[in-house]
């Protein structure tokens, strides 16, 4: 009786811990997984280099791309200020990677540390920065959900127009 409640528990263990590995590949990522720094979004991707040569390969979609030098600059001062925006309270990392890839469904925290950050000019030196086994991060424009000024006061222009244009009709 005791073995066969043991192997159940290890059955239910082994299913549970495939459960949590459901991949979400191409679905937009969780909003708590973004960052929004320098005007961009940013997404932590997976634990290894984004395309071949590597340990897993990711898939762009829903407007993440691989970041350009300029965009890096823009939005992370240096390797600590990425380690700082990609902290989840509780310690652990915004990690991405379910979503994004083919492989993985982790993030190697601590290789960012390290400076093993993929095509990124916060990388101390061309190894670290090319190696296959960096950790890549991706990138999009920010959604603007906010009107800029000039918009809200060209819009209020515009309805004041209309009142004025109303009230001589009836004039």
């Amino acid at each position: 009786m005791l073995k066969k409640l043991v192997l159940a528990a290890i059955a239910a263990v082994s299913f549970v811990g495939s459960a949590q590995a459901v991949t979400l590949l191409g679905q937009e990522p969780d909003a708590a997984l973004i960052v929004n720094a320098g005007g961009f979004e940013w997404v932590y991707a997976a634990p290894c280099a984004g395309e071949s040569p590597s340990c897993g390969v990711v898939q762009l979609h829903h407007g993440f791309i691989f970041a350009t030098d300029a965009q890096w600059l823009a939005s992370f001062a240096n390797i600590a200020a990425l380690q700082t925006a990609f902290t989840l309270p509780s310690g652990g990392a915004k990690c991405a990677s379910t979503y994004f890839s083919t492989v993985h469904n982790h993030c190697d925290f601590s290789d960012i540390g390290s400076g093993y950050i993929w095509h990124s000019p916060l990388a101390p030196d061309a190894n670290r920065r090319n190696s296959s086994v960096a950790e890549t991060f991706l990138v999009r424009a920010a959604a603007n959900d906010v009107p800029e000024p000039a918009s809200i006061a060209l819009l209020g222009l515009g309805l004041a127009g209309l009142a004025f244009a109303r009230k001589s009709k009836k004039a």
